[in-house]
């Protein structure tokens, strides 16, 4: 190979290792937007609900304080029975106007949407010296089988709690809840709510 094939052999290979090392802007997707969704309090999850499409169908809530279900609990999120039309259920969070409260949303295809509020509770947290409310959502195993007149658990909202020894807040363990409630997390957690359904 001649003097002049190795200089533009190695200006190719210059030229070609600048061109890989370029930062291009991509097209955000809608995947993109979700973290960003996230961070604001925007919080969905989907169900494919096709098996008991045709069914009349409540949305449920219970409470937990310290581990036992509350004296007001099992409630309904929404007041009436309704026919599911629809194969697909989105259940979520909005954001709320107050830190007190948060705004649970649902929407079965369809059929209906509607959004109702969860009355929160504050923790203290020790270390900062003040109260904050601050939970999160995680989704159920979808494990059990679908019995008539059985509560189906979709979605956990549980609160942080105060980790004595690191000093902070934290609401960390499982990434989904298994529908028996033998969680670990569920042993930390002060206050959470089991959302779901209930067929008929």
């Amino acid at each position: 190979m001649n003097r002049k094939n190795i200089i533009i052999a190695l200006l190719a290979l210059v030229w070609v290792a600048g061109h890989a090392q370029e930062i291009k802007m991509n097209e955000p997707s809608l995947n993109d937007y979700i973290p960003m969704l996230n961070a604001k309090g925007y919080q969905a999850y989907s169900f494919d609900v096709s098996a008991i499409k045709g069914r009349n169908v409540t949305f449920n809530v219970r409470e937990f304080v310290n581990g036992k279900e509350i004296d007001d609990s099992p409630r309904l999120l929404f007041p009436y029975i309704f026919e599911a039309k629809g194969d697909k259920l989105v259940y979520g969070f909005l954001p709320s106007e107050n830190d007190s409260t948060a705004l649970c949303y649902f929407n079965w295809e369809n059929t209906l949407r509607s959004a109702s509020s969860l009355k929160l509770r504050q923790i203290y947290w020790e270390s900062e010296d003040k109260y904050i409310y601050s939970y999160v959502s995680k989704p159920f195993e979808l494990t059990m089988s679908l019995e008539k007149d059985t509560f189906i658990p979709l979605m956990c909202y549980c609160s942080f709690w105060y980790d004595t020894e690191d000093k902070v807040t934290r609401c960390c363990g499982e990434n989904f809840i298994k529908p028996d409630l033998s969680s670990d997390i569920l042993k930390y957690v002060p206050h959470y709510y089991v959302l779901g359904i209930k067929f008929y």
